[in-house]
C-alpha cells in the first residue's frame, strides 16, 4: 500500500466537490474577433481614408455581463501598427492597450489577444490608442451588463432592452494637421468653424477693452 491510499475518504470527497464547484461556476468567456482594415468613406462630400473594423464604422458594440471574461482577438490588416484601449474599464495594466507603455504595438499583419475579467457594469467605449486612428473610425461602444443575481438589480429597469448610441464627428481635414493647429494654441479651428469671434468682430462691437 502506498502513502496515497492512506488519504481519508472525506478529504478526497472535499477535493472532488471543490473541483466540480469551480467547473460549474467558472467565468463565462465572451469571445470577439476584430479585423482592422483600411477603407474609403465619403461622409462630407469627399472620398477620404478611414479605418473600419469588421467592415463597419463605428467599431462593433462589445457586450458583456459583470463576471464574464473578455477575450478580444485583434487582427491588424493595416499597413501600420495599432492598439485598443478600453476607456474607463477596470482591468490589469498589461491589457490597457497603450503602446510602448503597457504593450507592444500590434504590428501590421499580426494578431493580438486581449483577455481580462469584467468586474463592473455600465456603458463605456473603446478606441485605438495609436496615432490618430480613433479620429478616422476606430471607436465603439463597450457595454457591461449588471448580473441578474446582483443585490441592486432592478427587475423591469436593468433588464430593459437597450440600444447603444455613440456620437462622433467627421472631418475631411487631416487629423494630424488639426492636432498640430490645436497645439499651436491659436483659434484657427474655431474661426474656421465660425465658433468664435475674430479680433476684428470684437473691435467692431467695442469689446476690445
Amino acid at each position: 500500500m502506498n502513502r496515497y491510499n492512506k488519504i481519508p475518504i472525506r478529504i478526497l470527497q472535499t477535493v472532488l466537490i471543490l473541483l466540480c464547484t469551480q467547473t460549474l461556476f467558472a467565468q463565462r468567456v465572451v469571445h470577439y474577433e476584430l479585423y482592422v482594415k483600411d477603407t474609403l468613406v465619403n461622409y462630407a462630400g469627399k472620398q477620404k481614408r478611414a479605418i473600419a473594423v469588421n467592415g463597419q464604422i463605428p467599431m462593433p458594440t462589445l457586450t458583456f455581463t459583470e463576471g464574464d471574461t473578455a477575450e478580444i482577438v485583434v487582427h491588424n490588416q493595416l499597413k501600420e501598427s495599432t492598439s485598443l484601449h478600453w476607456h474607463g474599464v477596470f482591468l490589469p495594466n498589461k491589457e490597457d492597450g497603450v503602446p510602448w507603455l503597457t504593450q507592444k504595438p500590434i504590428a501590421p499583419g499580426t494578431t493580438y489577444t486581449y483577455r481580462f475579467p469584467i468586474i463592473q457594469h455600465g456603458t463605456h467605449w473603446y478606441h485605438s490608442h495609436s496615432g490618430l486612428q480613433e479620429q478616422i473610425g476606430m471607436y465603439g461602444s463597450f457595454i457591461m451588463k449588471k448580473r441578474s443575481d446582483d443585490k441592486t438589480f432592478r427587475k423591469g429597469i436593468d433588464d430593459l432592452p437597450t440600444v447603444p448610441i455613440i456620437l462622433s464627428e467627421w472631418t475631411n481635414l487631416n487629423p494630424d494637421n488639426i492636432n498640430r493647429m490645436l497645439h499651436n494654441a491659436n483659434d484657427w479651428a474655431a474661426i474656421k468653424k465660425g465658433a468664435t469671434q475674430s479680433y476684428v468682430e470684437a473691435i467692431k462691437e467695442g469689446k476690445l477693452g
